[in-house]
């Protein structure tokens, strides 16, 4: 982390947790779902630092959705804009591919390498979005569900109603009948 010391106590457990969630195995896919879509070798280097002035990300971004990101900072030393580039992938996988925000990571993730954890699941997110979008696309980790509506007559959803679901409590199944809990209060 930039220009942080060492963190203690619970922030140290939180940070070791997130730490402990990262997966090699799936950096080595990103990696190579990255090289297969932008149709270049994946750099050397660490993937945090690969990744980090977020020129990569744009290429990838203007591959999947042509034109999404019309002025990239290249080879640029200064921070803010290297974040720049950062939030312009985040910026249109959210609004070009529909990737939601919640699936994706924040720009300090990234730059700080704070939680590469939730960049790597970021970038699994934008596949997904991607694929949905053109099906050509090398698959990374699962598809998006397709949309499976339901339509029941007024008949069917009627029947429901008069149906008492065991979380209601019915007479069947597990109550408390013949539970207790310590003695009974001597009067």
């Amino acid at each position: 982390m930039a220009n942080r010391g060492p963190s203690y106590g619970m922030s140290k457990e939180v940070q070791d947790k997130i730490e402990a969630q990262y997966d090699s195995d799936l950096e080595q896919q990103c990696r190579d779902w990255i090289a297969a879509v932008t149709g270049e070798p994946f750099p050397e280097g660490t993937f945090h630092e690969t990744l980090k002035d977020g020129t990569l990300l744009c290429r990838l971004m203007n591959v999947l959705s042509p034109g999404s990101i019309p002025r990239v900072n290249k080879n640029s030393k200064f921070a803010f804009k290297q974040m720049e580039n950062i939030n312009f992938f985040l910026t249109a996988a959210s609004d070009n591919l529909g990737v939601k925000a919640v699936e994706l990571f924040q720009t300090v993730d990234l730059f700080e390498g704070a939680n590469m954890t939730q960049v790597l699941w970021g970038i699994t997110a934008v596949a997904r979005y991607g694929r949905k979008q053109n099906k050509d696309l090398p698959p990374l980790g699962p598809d998006l569900a397709a949309e499976n509506p339901r339509n029941f007559d007024e008949a069917t959803l009627n029947r429901g109603n008069s149906i008492v679901g065991m979380q209601a409590g019915g007479f069947k199944g597990a109550n408390q009948e013949g539970m207790i809990f310590g003695r009974p209060r001597a009067l």
